[in-house]
């Protein structure tokens, strides 16, 4: 005995598949695009969580200590720039300096972009107890997880030959 589905085909008018077609390219994103914000969220969460705990868990120790984040994040209504430079004479090498700049009205969740110059700037950046992966001399750490490890001073350049370079905050 067949099933009664199994027996009747459904097809599809023309008209149906393009009204299918016009609404999911009205009211759906592509799922590449979708994706990418997810995981960019999930990421700056976990950023949060991490430095945020009271009680960080075993796997956090590797990361450092954990800062509690500030509870409201308010940023001055004019920009600032923090411009952190390699310790030593400007030309040595490997010197470097970056910059990073936080607009005004910034909150936890704003995305800080980090610029560093010098020679071969490809490399980890470590900045407020974070590793910041470059891609071409640039990198981002969220407003509140900078924040969060403002204390830690320890500002380096780490690059792929495993030349580790430290420099110190000069203006900001």
């Amino acid at each position: 005995m067949k099933n009664a589905i199994e027996e009747e085909k459904v097809v599809m008018t023309a008209e149906e598949a393009a009204f299918i077609d016009r609404f999911v390219a009205q009211h759906c994103r592509p799922h590449a695009v979708v994706m990418a914000e997810r995981l960019r969220r999930f990421v700056v969460e976990r950023q949060m969580a991490l430095f945020a705990a009271d009680d960080a868990p075993a796997f956090a120790l590797a990361a450092g200590p954990a800062a509690k984040a500030p509870e409201a994040v308010k940023a001055p209504d004019e920009p600032v720039t923090f411009v952190f430079a390699s310790e030593g004479e400007e030309d040595a090498p490997g010197a470097w300096r970056a910059e990073l700049s936080v607009p005004p009205g910034a909150t936890a969740d704003t995305s800080l972009t980090l610029k560093v110059r010098g020679s071969d700037v490809a490399g980890v950046f470590k900045l407020s107890g974070v590793a910041l992966p470059l891609t071409d001399g640039v990198a981002e750490i969220p407003f509140g997880v900078f924040l969060a490890g403002i204390k830690d001073t320890d500002v380096s350049l780490k690059r792929p030959g495993g030349d580790q370079v430290k420099g110190r905050l000069l203006f900001f």
